[in-house]
């Protein structure tokens, strides 16, 4: 329980300086900003709910994907800058943080 703790507050702690920094590099009004934060507040209510309830497997999947679909809605206008941005990276640093972002999925979806 130690190990799943100490992972989850890593894992919350990256989706809050992500969000942060997303917010201030993209200089977001009040309205956009909100509705970021109300995203990566649901992200992270949904990973401490599937950490500490135990979901059936349907139902898991159903409101994790009900969860990134609202967070898409929600925000859309700042994902699509990101993803500019992410086009006009070098192949290297893309490569990177595509591997880096998989990575840290694939090891949630593991331990939690």
């Amino acid at each position: 329980m130690t190990f799943t703790t100490v992972f989850l507050t890593s894992i919350i702690a990256l989706i809050v300086s992500k969000t942060r920094d997303i917010v201030l590099r993209n200089n977001l009004n009040p309205k956009r900003e909100k509705r970021l934060l109300i995203g990566s507040f649901l992200l992270i209510l949904f990973l401490v709910t599937s950490s500490t309830l135990p979901y059936p497997e349907s139902l898991y999947w159903f409101i994790g994907i009900g969860i990134l679909f609202t967070c898409l809605v929600l925000s859309f206008s700042v994902i699509k800058r990101e993803f500019k941005r992410f086009l006009s990276l070098k192949t290297s640093e893309k490569i990177i943080n595509v591997l880096f972002y998989s990575l840290i999925v694939i090891v949630t979806n593991i331990y939690l």
